[in-house]
């Protein structure tokens, strides 16, 4: 059956009265509730320190009537002189001045030598010997204790004259008159219960007609658990009244504290009342206002349903019109506007589905959908068709340092550069970061090289972002079809591992070549063992040392990163480091080579070896700030003086970055380390460029060191190299000396150092330790070489 939308809109708002009232009623019965119950407990708490307080002013009030009594010196010479008369007086005089129910004198071994109750007649306490000993131990005591089926407070003092002969004892009775007064005080009931040895019940209380049964059961109460909450205080139900009950001990009993629970809920009970009226009166107020408001909103409401299916079957053009100078007419003109802004957001994300959002190419998913389509076409006509794929050289030392808003306003430009690139009919598309990915339609071998040579040249024209200016280079991979792959994904791929390969090769662009699928998944698995080897003894230095030549002594050691794959056993340097520096491992075996060479360092120099070490930094660590504060905490943490480091970077690292470089080498160069351009003369830096920078070395290439004996040219490099290191106040490092001829060169070109293998092959460090201890600082270079061969 149907139901109304006005029918179910009035049972719609009772309910939600329901649900907003109800919980709001309960909430505040309970908590009323609880307040009420929270007072109790705090009477019946109130109460209980009042009675402590009543018992301790007793208390007090004894000790200092028997204080009184002990101190007299009369009363103390009739007790040495056992003057019975004389301290029968004194003991009554004085529990009479304070209202005493109870004065005894006791023999140290607990024997009563005088009692009287409150009318002066002796009574029979019994033997008191357990107090006595108790008391021993202090100077008085204060107890309870049962006498005759009562209970009394009984504070002891003992007699000196001068030592102590006898102990004075008063009392007071917990009797029905101290539970009255109590009553009156606290406004609760008040019991005081028992049992004697004899296992006698006894009872004073302010509750009428408490007969044995509920005596017994209050004084079970104070005697097991009582499961109250944290206070103590638990309800009891006494005579078929219910009471809130805290039982406060006793020595011989305990003190019950009762407070009559309807008593403590009377006041609630009106409130109680009176929020059932008024709960009352607003569900019927409701209910009224509930059919009022559904006769009311119906039939707009009827008109925006109708609306909505409208706009549900697609139509946003109709427009919604509802008479109300109200919420609804306002809601009318939304479903308007919302109407207009569907049919403005499909169309936009239509567009974003298929596009990227910062460069307005086709994104990825276009990319397949046009790349598919492109493929069937070339099928169908037998036509050429090659992919492009376009990667921007260090683009995330950009975004690392100048912020990712420059990197968006590099990747914008790039994306409008390659689009003016391309042919009618291609398609470029953002494929992910700073990869672009153009499909070209019938293009052969020749136009597919010179067309990547443009879009290289196109990219690589300096670009502006803000202040700074930026000289990009891409590395450009391309897959054809169909030789290199029929299926996208495998165009893709391809076109990737060519890219890969172009970077590697420092290429502006590279095709994809037969069987280089196995490579790059060995270049992927390779990356992979990388990052497992950082830390353990697969990856280890040698040491290869170099030779002042003015004092013919080893002065400095060069730390060359080697690595040992447990399957694929040695791997060169040249192999591993790019796959670092491009995945960003670079910076944790940066930090894991300067720690290991600055530590063998310390090593050596504990040891009484006077030795520096080089050590070799990629052209990634210069992208960053970090560098300094990492060598600066090495150092300090291995007490290495910074003139025994040496850093090597290579002038093709310095030239990719010229002003960030020069500033993190100046902040090197502060921690008071040397500097030195390795591989000097293959970087075609200029000379302008080089005087800016915070150098201490130069390092000549092997290249031109090896064959200087033979070759003319290479000998003038070298000569030319060492006179404008020299003017420019630079020390000189040859690298590659292997022969005598060489040597001889060097030493007559005033070369300052030479490296190679006439020197010393790179050895291990335990090797190069033992190679160190036996070289004497005048060895020549024939003794050095035959220690080589020793070791």
């Amino acid at each position: 059956m149907r139901i109304k939308f006005g029918t179910r809109l009035t049972f719609l708002l009772l309910a939600l009265f329901v649900l907003v009232q109800l919980p709001t009623f309960l909430a505040f019965y309970l908590a009323t509730r609880q307040n009420a119950l929270a007072d109790a407990r705090t009477r019946l708490e109130s109460a209980g320190r009042t009675f402590n307080e009543l018992l301790r002013a007793r208390g007090t009030q004894l000790l200092d009537a028997v204080q009184v009594t002990t101190s007299d010196f009369g009363f103390r010479t009739a007790v040495a002189t056992e003057d019975s008369a004389t301290i029968q007086t004194a003991l009554n005089n004085n529990g009479r001045r304070i209202g005493a129910d109870l004065t005894l004198l006791l023999a140290l071994d607990g024997r009563v030598i005088s009692s009287a109750d409150a009318e002066g007649n002796p009574i029979d306490t019994g033997a008191w010997n357990d107090v006595v000993r108790a008391a021993a131990q202090k100077r008085d005591i204060s107890a309870m204790r049962v006498i005759d089926g009562k209970p009394y407070q009984i504070v002891m003092v003992p007699v000196f004259a001068p030592a102590r002969i006898a102990w004075v004892a008063m009392g007071f009775a917990l009797d029905q008159g101290l539970a009255q007064n109590l009553k009156n005080l606290a406004l609760v009931e008040i019991t005081f219960v028992g049992g004697d040895a004899n296992g006698q019940i006894w009872s004073r209380s302010t509750l009428p007609n408490l007969d044995s049964a509920q005596t017994a059961l209050l004084l079970a109460g104070a005697a097991g658990d009582k499961g109250g909450d944290k206070s103590g205080v638990q309800r009891l139900v006494l005579g078929g009244k219910d009471y809130f009950t805290l039982w406060q001990p006793l020595a011989a009993g305990s003190a019950v504290l009762q407070l009559p629970a309807d008593a403590a809920l009377s006041g609630f009970d009106a409130l109680e009342r009176q929020l059932l009226i008024l709960a009352a009166l607003s569900l019927a107020a409701s209910l009224g206002g509930a059919v009022w408001l559904s006769r009311n909103v119906t039939q707009p409401v009827a008109k925006l349903a109708t609306a909505a299916r409208r706009i549900e079957a697609g139509n946003y053009r109709e427009e919604v019109n509802v008479a109300h100078d109200d919420e609804l007419g306002d809601l009318a003109d939304m479903f308007n506007n919302m109407q207009l802004g569907i049919s403005r957001r499909e169309d936009q994300i239509a567009f974003q589905a298929f596009h990227d959002t910062l460069t307005g190419l086709p994104n990825r998913a276009s990319l397949q959908k046009h790349l598919a389509d492109a493929l069937e076409i070339s099928r169908a006509t037998r036509q050429p068709l090659a992919l492009l794929m376009l990667d921007i050289d260090r683009f995330k030392e950009i975004n690392d340092t100048m912020g990712h808003a420059t990197g968006d306003i590099v990747l914008i430009e790039v994306g409008r550069r390659l689009r003016t690139a391309l042919r009618p009919g291609d398609v470029l598309a953002r494929f992910g970061g700073d990869e672009f990915v153009a499909i070209l339609h019938q293009i052969d071998e020749f136009g597919m090289a010179a067309f990547a040579e443009r879009i290289s040249a196109v990219v690589s024209q300096p670009l502006r972002a803000g202040s700074m200016e930026f000289f990009l280079n891409a590395s450009i991979g391309v897959a054809k079809f169909p030789q290199h792959g029929e299926r996208p994904e495998e165009l893709l791929r391809r076109a990737d591992i060519a890219m890969y390969d172009a970077k590697q090769s420092r290429k502006s662009y590279s095709v994809y070549e037969e069987g280089r699928d196995a490579v790059h998944l060995y270049r992927l698995s390779l990356l992979s063992d990388l990052r497992r080897a950082i830390g353990t003894p697969e990856l280890e230095l040698y040491y290869q040392p170099a030779q002042d030549l003015h004092h013919a002594q080893i002065h400095r050691v060069e730390a060359l990163l080697r690595w040992t794959h447990p399957e694929h056993g040695p791997i060169s340097p040249a192999d591993f480091i790019p796959l670092a520096e491009q995945s960003g491992l670079i910076r944790l075996i940066t930090d894991w080579v300067l720690h290991e060479a600055i530590r063998q360092c310390a090593e050596w120099s504990e040891a009484g070896l006077d030795v520096g070490v080089a050590i070799n930094l990629s052209a990634v660590d210069l992208g960053s700030g970090y560098l300094p504060d990492l060598l600066a905490n090495h150092l300090g943490r291995y007490g290495v003086e910074p003139r025994r480091i040496t850093l090597e970077i290579t002038e093709t690292a310095v030239m990719r970055d010229g002003t960030g470089a020069v500033d993190v080498l100046d902040r090197l160069k502060a921690c008071g380390v040397r500097i030195a351009i390795d591989d000097f003369g293959t970087g075609y830096s200029s000379l302008s460029h080089l005087k800016r920078l915070p150098v201490d070395v130069l390092k000549i290439d092997k290249s031109f060191v090896m064959d200087m004996a033979n070759d003319e040219d290479d000998a003038v490099i070298v000569r030319s190299t060492i006179e404008l290191a020299h003017n420019m106040g630079l020390k000189v490092v040859a690298e590659g000396v292997e022969t005598r001829e060489a040597m001889a060169m060097l030493e007559g070109l005033h070369c300052d150092s030479v490296q190679g293998y006439l020197i010393c092959l790179p050895l291990a460090a335990d090797k190069a330790t033992a190679w160190l201890r036996r070289a004497s600082p005048r060895a020549s270079i024939t003794v050095l070489a035959e220690r080589q061969k020793s070791v």
